[in-house]
């Protein structure tokens, strides 16, 4: 994929599992106090590893009964593709954002098959915001 193409997904990613988490705490976190803790760790991190940084934003919302709770309400295939997916967009970006070779040509994919990967991730996305929406 074309390197620009991978680094804006790649950080709409990042955005939008923020929002996802930001909104959610809103109506899950009462105490002003812990939304602004959470806010202060979201701004803090910088990556879009499902374990890493999905899982253990949404484990700090929700607890590890809430999680396991939403975790139940999305649809496993959806779940796996989304986890995997992320895992294998971590590698490509990494590899792209920190490699770089005077004199060479790199290969990319084409920008479309960012609209691949944009798929499987928005439809992750929104599973899990439905079910947190539903639970919560």
């Amino acid at each position: 994929m074309s390197k620009l193409a991978m680094l804006e997904l790649c950080g709409w990613i990042e955005v939008s599992m923020d929002d996802c988490i930001l909104r959610a705490s809103i109506r899950v976190l009462k105490d002003e106090g812990n939304r602004r803790r959470l806010e202060e760790k979201v701004l803090r991190n910088y990556g879009f590893e499902y374990e890493r940084h999905f899982k253990s934003m949404m484990i700090q919302v929700f607890g590890l009964w809430g999680f396991g709770k939403i975790f139940r309400s999305v649809d496993a295939t959806i779940a796996a593709r989304f986890s995997s997916e992320l895992g294998r967009l971590k590698t490509k970006r990494n590899t792209l954002a920190h490699t770089y070779t005077p004199g060479v040509t790199e290969e990319y994919d084409a920008p479309s098959a960012a609209l691949g990967s944009f798929a499987i991730v928005k439809s992750g996305l929104q599973a899990y915001d439905s079910a947190i929406r539903k639970h919560f």
